[in-house]
């Protein structure tokens, strides 16, 4: 064979024996990963569990109430799994600070804890509306009503040519709920928050929210609002204070009824409303619609009339 034949034969030898070299390189390199021991598989996967619970929150170690302010003592750093938005990660972020809700043990504390909430709402049942009414000292019982009490409202109208020359004293409502009081508001416990957020004396309380009062809040059934809101613009409202043994008595009632009428209503009725409606206003209203029910087969159709 010719040199120049030999030489070309022995580059191409040395080629081949590069790639396969690399080739066999490669090979060994995924046999090893494979054959990996399990136990340091199982390490990697530790440590990411562990890295998951490596955050720690604040949680609450009692319950604690709407207005408290929260000590070293009431919260601690624990573990947590799962990220919660508004959560807080450093005691020095909430020491001091005054809690705006309840918050309940063990719960996670959030940032809405310390938002303000409205006074009124947690304090309102379902159907009911919070309604303020304006007062004076004579009006609202010498100025001695407490969030919580029950009262009768009371509309009084002079004779007038707004009142069509008749005087007019009726008892529109009975037991209702008075749920704030000049700065007071009930709460769950009983106890009276002041708006400000600071305990007071007795006195300057008495001065701040009492006598000196110009509006009483009151729970009013939804179909009860205009009736009382009119009955303001025409003549005077008084609230009456009902008396513990009424009330008493009317828990009995309520709990063994022997007699409807022995039982105080929170709602007027609809001929109460009427009544009322045309002897202040001169008007009489529109009756409710009457419904007529047509049968057809199995089906019934409700058809409504008015007059």
């Amino acid at each position: 064979m010719q040199a120049r034949t030999l030489k070309i034969i022995a580059a191409l030898l040395i080629i081949s024996a590069v790639f396969m070299g690399i080739i066999g390189y490669k090979i060994s390199q995924e046999d090893s990963s494979k054959s990996r021991p399990t136990s340091q598989i199982q390490t990697s996967a530790a440590e990411q569990s562990n890295f998951a619970y490596a955050q720690k929150l604040l949680i609450a170690n009692r319950s604690m109430n709407k207005g408290e302010i929260i000590t070293a003592e009431d919260i601690q750093l624990i573990p947590y799994p799962l990220l919660v938005d508004g959560s807080y990660t450093k005691v020095a972020d909430i020491i001091n600070k005054k809690l705006e809700s309840k918050v309940a043990v063990g719960a996670v504390i959030r940032s809405s804890d310390f938002e303000k909430q409205s006074t009124l709402a947690p304090h309102i049942n379902p159907g009911y509306r919070a309604l303020s009414i304006k007062v004076n000292e004579a009006s609202s019982a010498g100025g001695f009503l407490q969030p919580g009490d029950r009262v009768d409202i009371i509309f009084t109208a002079r004779a007038s040519k707004d009142t069509y020359n008749k005087s007019m004293s009726r008892r529109l409502l009975q037991n209702i709920r008075l749920i704030a009081f000049g700065t007071d508001v009930e709460r769950n416990d009983k106890n009276i928050e002041v708006s400000e957020g600071k305990k007071k004396s007795s006195a300057k309380a008495e001065k701040e929210s009492g006598k000196s009062s110009r509006s009483a809040v009151l729970e009013i059934a939804l179909e009860d609002i205009p009736v009382i809101t009119l009955a303001e613009e025409s003549g005077e409202l008084r609230l009456v204070v009902v008396g513990e043994a009424d009330m008493a008595s009317t828990k009995a009632d309520q709990l063994n009824p022997t007699d409807s009428q022995q039982t105080l209503s929170k709602h007027m009725s609809d001929a109460d409303r009427t009544a009322f409606i045309r002897d202040v206003t001169g008007l009489k209203p529109s009756p409710p619609p009457k419904s007529v029910y047509v049968y057809s087969g199995d089906s019934v159709e409700t058809i409504t009339v008015r007059k």
